[in-house]
């Protein structure tokens, strides 16, 4: 049975390794899901959880222990919500990535899993759209083209100065959107002597000024505009 390129995933640490060997004829029963349920958003800490479905079949996975006293069932945790005792997920016990979600209601769910997006190495994230496994939905959007073309340069500039998540498929998601017009950037120096260092971190939002001027303008109409810094300096030394 001709397969294709295996996904491949893990935790953070290392301790926790999966693959996912999906037979070339039936990739179609690969999907990758977006979830907004608060069922798993608590559980993943994000407000959308993004996952692979696959056959249970496909799933194969192992631990690695790094120190003697390590033992697999410290390494893969399992968590069961007293409330939802029909699904189970795990995670790795000593960095605490989220790895699987496991359901069987209704019981035709049982012959799946589901494996968090995040966990998969990041060049195999990247390849999930050239082998076919994308909502269609998702290949839509990234083939349409700007309505306007006097939007044009704002989304070439949204483009070029949000930070790429180093997922193609994903940037375009988010392209248009406003998680597409955001752009994070953090990192530490240090001095060579080692006595300094400092952390730094900028985020900075690409809009079409509109939001901003109505902002502004309400700001001015209750008496608390802004000021460039020319003009309060002039204003302090009037003083």
């Amino acid at each position: 049975m001709a397969s294709l390129r295996p996904l491949r995933g893990g935790c953070q640490c290392g301790r926790n390794r999966y693959i996912i060997a999906i037979p070339q004829e039936h990739s179609s029963e690969a999907q990758v899901l977006f979830n907004t349920d608060r069922v798993h958003q608590i559980p993943l800490a994000t407000p959308l959880a993004a996952y692979i479905r696959v056959p249970l079949s496909w799933y194969h996975s192992t631990t690695f222990a790094f120190f003697p006293d390590e033992t697999h069932t410290l390494i893969r945790r399992v968590y069961e919500h007293p409330s939802h005792k029909h699904s189970k997920r795990q995670f790795c016990g000593y960095c605490g990535t989220p790895l699987s979600y496991w359901c069987e209601n209704p019981p035709s769910e049982a012959e799946y899993i589901h494996l968090t997006l995040g966990s998969l190495l990041r060049e195999d994230l990247r390849d999930l759209e050239d082998m076919g496994l994308l909502p269609e939905e998702a290949e839509d959007k990234e083939g349409k083209e700007p309505s306007q073309s006097s939007g044009s340069g704002a989304i070439e500039r949204n483009t070029a100065l949000r930070q790429s998540y180093g997922v193609p498929w994903f940037d375009g998601l988010v392209e248009g959107t406003r998680l597409g017009k955001m752009r994070r950037n953090q990192g530490i120096q240090q001095s060579q002597d080692g006595q300094v260092k400092i952390e730094w971190e900028i985020v900075e939002y690409s809009g079409d000024g509109t939001e901003d001027d109505n902002a502004e303008v309400a700001m001015e109409s209750s008496g608390l505009g802004k000021r460039k810094l020319q003009d309060r300096d002039e204003a302090d030394n009037t003083a």
